[in-house]
């Protein structure tokens, strides 16, 4: 009788180690769906991308730096197409390295980009905001977008 109840011990035992090791851990976060970082010279950057059912795509992108700190950012955009349902290749938009890049000197900006897609299939978006300051090291931070037309 002992060594059932010492296997029923150990097995409970370990059970509950099993049960521990593989319990889910939660992580705060700002709107119950993304974990919001914390930047040095930024509060938020996001975007958008549409396509219109004649192919014009549309980006929008903005972001909020912190006045007094934030002195600019360097902007990058691209737009790449889904080939063989595999490969993401960039769409030649005719700027240099087939990217938008804009600077703006502000503490906050938005800007608004269009471009008429020649081919239907399913795109995306990248933005790679790079914004500057006083509050430490430059932040980093690349948002991507899909559509489709």
């Amino acid at each position: 009788m002992k060594a059932n109840l010492k296997r029923i011990f150990v097995a409970l035992l370990a059970l509950c180690f099993t049960a521990i090791t593989i319990a889910p851990v939660s992580a705060s976060t700002a709107d119950g769906n993304e974990i919001m970082p914390l930047y040095n010279n930024t509060e938020s950057a996001s975007g958008s991308f549409t396509i219109s059912s004649t192919g014009l795509s549309t980006i929008n992108y903005k972001y909020y730096g912190i006045s007094g700190i934030t002195t600019k950012a360097v902007i990058t955009t691209y737009i790449q197409k889904k080939s063989l349902g595999l490969f993401w290749t960039r769409v030649d938009i005719g700027a240099t390295d087939d990217e938008w890049v804009d600077t703006i000197n502000s503490y906050s900006g938005s800007k608004k980009r269009t471009y008429q897609l020649s081919k239907t299939g399913k795109y995306r978006v990248t933005i790679n905001f790079k914004i500057y300051g006083s509050g430490g090291s430059a932040d980093e931070i690349t948002r991507t977008y899909e559509a489709s037309y």
